[in-house]
């Protein structure tokens, strides 16, 4: 086929067959959990989700970042704890505000200043961001983007690659650990973001020399002491690092644990966690001798997080979900709780007032009990039909012990995906133990597969000698056969009952390959979860090639859904064109329909028995925050773990279906919506724009596609629809009952409003406004290489190659604007009035060509050269921007 006919094609699924779409309407409402259960009150009694990072003032007030919860807390010097900043959702909002109407994301270090301003490593957000005493918060570095870079700009125009903790000194200078950027950077009293150590690649190296050449391997805690020298906890190089008078030493180490956090006293103690249970330590730097301090009581089985010591030497601790004090005295510590002693989960009350933490594996079983692996609480909690909640397994405790005792005195670490046989048998993916394990009906608990040793093992090898690598899901057939997505090992097992363990799908190597062939031999990346149908079809969420495999009962393997780039794109389109992001929870139907968890589009969405993908949840407001793990009931409700929000939520179909009975017109329905159809997203349109318009009774219950009229020019009616803006008809391209396809007319005029409005068979079915821009481009998640095939994983484009994209949106053009009326297939081609640019990964493209595009209706093409030496290899996102609107981005496969 040539390249024209492959285009046609790829863009006709992705506009013409946006057909089929259920339009089925779903209510939410919350079964289990409170969302944000966090109310001023005694710290020692509170319930805190994991502390990463701790601070104090001079006053002694205590700062405490509630990852978890996505908030950071305050304690003050009477024992009483409040929320300082965040709203329990995550998310990035709320600069210039007050700092508790502003969300967070993974919030990690903090720090005070001697002012008494807070800085939290917004380490989700790629930011650090500053509480003002007055309460309000803003950005004081980072721009959101997770890239290296940035150095002698405003901090908070640069990339921030993510910012785990921070430090502040005396002079106003705050440091920034980038966990992942392998570097440290400073920001000086007057906004400049510079690099003070690390070169951006992870390694050793560079003592005795310039801190700005030396290599470090993930830095972590920072702290300054009274001289100004700066201390880096350089994690995976198992060393503290120091930088004094423009040279970087190793202070200690390399024969230490990993170092996550730091701390300094007045008299040059370093104080280390270490991640060790209970225990830190401390660096005598003028004795050079090093101890181990006890922080908390033994056999908590917490990680030490972060550490912080006081003007008066007190030390503070971030001990799991703790905080802990030990005292001056180093002769007697006598450490003390200071907060989250509480340990009210919610158990034997009503599910809506319990409190969960990162909810992420859901089951149901026959009798329509609700299991939850609450991760964060290291417990597998189980909600009744009568809407009330117990723990089933796990004592909340990080660890492993329990097996053949009760379920109920059993660690866990990391619980993850759970699964119910016929027999109300439950499994849970313990990921930290590498191991699945099995609740009985009776209660007891026992490991059915996993040694505990990470590795891959032999075929064939019963279950409890197989070993994986941090399993994350688990799911059963209807014979009960178990199958495990071991994640680390980018596999799935089948695991029968009274037989050896079997790869069902993936070769163990990291990778997006093997459709159509034998899924044993196939490559998956990162798998997270799995769902079977009655059929007995497996399907997987392969979260790092963002697609949904589906392996047959004869074994082959194929893509159902997700380009293999990360984005968000193709509502109302072919599902495998569609663009998903991070996909970690999956559910199917016997009739062919799959939910699927769009954790970082924080989105649910469904992929029809006809292909087409929809968003049933979530928004970009952040309605639901990184769903993971789902459960259907035999009524059509779909059960959601919303694990930001550390609630579960029931999704309940409506009456709103597309899939109406009886014969005449649909009733008129005035809720209609209107999106770009290349990105899939709602704003403002532009003449000449490609659009999906969404309700109820719009056209035929069959879709009809539009064909080119006598004329050569799409129709303004197809199926007995039609759409005006302003009282002039559209071009449609499509209709049916919940959707149609339209181009908006040339005619209608920017900075203004156009009413749209939707007629069946002569009847109004709805109307809208829309605004009105000049350009409004957006792009199709297709990029044709320069050799004329797709870009994929699998192929991706060369540097310095040229490269074919399509949108829609461009405005109007410097030739003819006709609406309907296909491009010409020869020069001249139409260019639009705007400016156009490409960027790569932020650097501008060289524009060889940039029109309507040949023989298609409201599209231009643009032919460009990627960048040659700069663009990395990868996922790489690409921006095009018209007349100085830009459009979402879209990523491409870079070589």
């Amino acid at each position: 086929m040539s390249r024209y006919g492959v285009v046609c094609s790829l863009l006709g699924l992705m506009m013409a067959a946006r057909m089929g779409a259920d339009q089925t309407v779903y209510t939410a409402q919350i079964v289990a959990g409170t969302g944000c259960p966090i109310a001023p009150g005694s710290a020692a009694t509170a319930v805190l989700g994991t502390a990463n990072g701790v601070a104090v003032d001079a006053t002694g007030n205590i700062y405490l970042s509630d990852t978890d919860n996505h908030l950071v807390r305050k304690i003050d010097t009477r024992g009483k704890i409040s929320t300082l900043a965040g709203t329990c959702t995550a998310g990035f909002s709320g600069d210039g505000g007050p700092a508790t109407a502003a969300q967070l994301n993974e919030p990690y270090g903090v720090a005070v200043d001697t002012a008494g301003n807070v800085y939290v490593a917004d380490y989700g957000n790629n930011r650090v961001r500053r509480i003002a005493t007055d309460g309000t918060i803003t950005t004081v570095a980072g721009n959101g983007q997770a890239l290296l870079g940035g150095d002698g700009v405003p901090a908070a125009n640069a990339p921030l690659l993510a910012p785990r903790n921070v430090a502040a000194d005396t002079a106003g200078n705050l440091y920034i650990s980038e966990f992942q950027g392998h570097r440290v950077r400073k920001v000086v009293p007057s906004g400049t973001i510079t690099t003070v150590a690390g070169i951006g690649i992870a390694g050793y190296g560079g003592d005795n020399g310039p801190p700005s050449a030396a290599q470090l391997n993930y830095p972590a805690g920072l702290a300054v002491d009274r001289a100004g020298a700066l201390y880096i906890a350089d994690s995976s190089n198992h060393r503290v690092r120091k930088v004094s008078g423009g040279t970087i030493t190793t202070v200690l180490g390399p024969n230490i644990a990993p170092p996550v956090g730091l701390a300094v006293d007045g008299a040059g103690a370093i104080y280390i966690a270490q991640g060790s249970a209970a225990t830190m330590g401390v660096y005598n730097a003028v004795a050079a001798s090093f101890a181990t301090l006890a922080i908390g009581p033994s056999g908590i089985g917490a990680p030490v997080n972060d550490v912080a010591v006081d003007p008066s030497g007190n030390v503070y601790a971030a001990l799991g979900r703790q905080i802990w004090k030990a005292g001056s005295n180093t002769a007697n510590r006598n450490p003390a709780l200071v907060a989250g002693g509480g340990s009210g989960i919610g158990d034997g009350g009503p599910a809506t007032k319990a409190q969960l933490n990162r909810p992420l594996g859901l089951a149901l079983d026959t009798a329509g009990n609700l299991h939850i692996a609450d991760t964060g609480n290291r417990r597998i909690r189980k909600v009744n039909p009568a809407g009330q909640i117990g723990t089933e397994g796990g004592a909340g405790i990080t660890g492993f012990a329990g097996d053949n005792g009760p379920a109920t005195a059993a660690e866990f670490a990391s619980p993850g995906g759970v699964a119910v046989d016929g027999l109300s048998n439950v499994y849970v993916a313990d990921s930290g133990n590498n191991r699945i394990r099995q609740i009985t009906g009776s209660g007891r608990i026992q490991t059915v597969v996993g040694n505990g040793a990470s590795g891959l093992g032999q075929e064939g090898l019963p279950g409890p000698q197989m070993p994986l690598s941090s399993p994350q899901g688990v799911c059963t057939d209807r014979s009960g056969v178990l199958y495990i997505v071991d994640t680390g090992n980018n596999r799935v097992l089948r695991a029968p009952a009274n037989g050896g363990v079997t790869t069902a799908a993936g070769n163990g190597s990291q990778g997006y390959a093997g459709d159509g062939g034998p899924a044993r031999l196939a490559q998956l990346n990162a798998p997270t979860a799995c769902a079977l149908d009655s059929a007995g079809d497996l399907f997987i969420t392969d979260t790092s090639n963002q697609a949904i495999r589906k392996v047959t009962p004869d074994g082959n393997i194929s893509t159902v859904a997700g380009n293999g780039a990360a984005g968000f794109s193709g509502d109302g389109g072919p599902a495998a064109t569609a663009a998903l992001s991070g996909p970690i929870g999956i559910a199917v139907t016997d009739d062919g329909n799959i939910y699927i968890s769009d954790a970082n589009n924080h989105r649910v969405r469904k992929v029809t028995s006809g292909g087409v993908v929809q968003t049933i949840a979530g928004d970009a407001a952040g309605s639901l925050s990184r769903p993971a793990g789902m459960a259907l009931d035999g009524s059509g409700n779909l059960y959601v773990a919303d694990t930001g929000r550390n609630v579960v939520l029931k999704l309940t179909p409506g009456s709103g279906s597309s899939n109406t009975q009886g014969t005449g017109p649909p009733a008129p329905n005035p809720q209609l919506a209107a999106v770009n159809a290349a990105s899939g997203q709602a704003g403002a349109v532009a003449p000449g724009e490609l659009i999906s318009i969404y309700g109820l009774g719009l056209g035929p219950q069959t879709g009809v596609s539009a064909t080119l009229n006598a004329a050569g020019m799409l129709p303004t009616t197809v199926g007995g629809t039609e759409v005006q803006f302003d009282g002039t008809a559209a071009p449609l391209l499509y209709s049916q009952a919940g959707q149609v396809n339209a181009q908006v007319p040339y005619s209608v005029t920017p900075s203004s409003n156009t009413t749209v409005a939707v007629l069946y068979n002569g009847q109004q079915a709805g109307t809208f406004t829309l605004q009105v821009v000049n350009t409004a481009p957006s792009l199709f998640a297709v990029v044709i290489n320069q050799d004329g095939s797709i870009n994929s994983q699998s192929n991706p484009a060369p540097q310095n190659s040229i490269i074919t994209l399509y949108g829609t949106g461009e405005g109007l053009a410097n030739g003819v604007n006709i609406a309907g009326l296909p491009a010409p297939t020869s020069a001249p081609f139409p260019e639009p009035q705007g400016a156009v640019a490409l960027t790569v990964v932020g650097m501008p493209a060289q524009i060889l060509f940039a029109g309507s595009a040949p023989g298609l209706v409201g599209m231009i093409q643009v032919n460009a050269r990627t960048p040659g030496g700069f663009v990395p290899s990868g996922q790489v996102p690409l921006v095009l921007t018209v007349g100085g609107a830009s459009s979402p981005p879209i990523t491409m496969w870079s070589q």
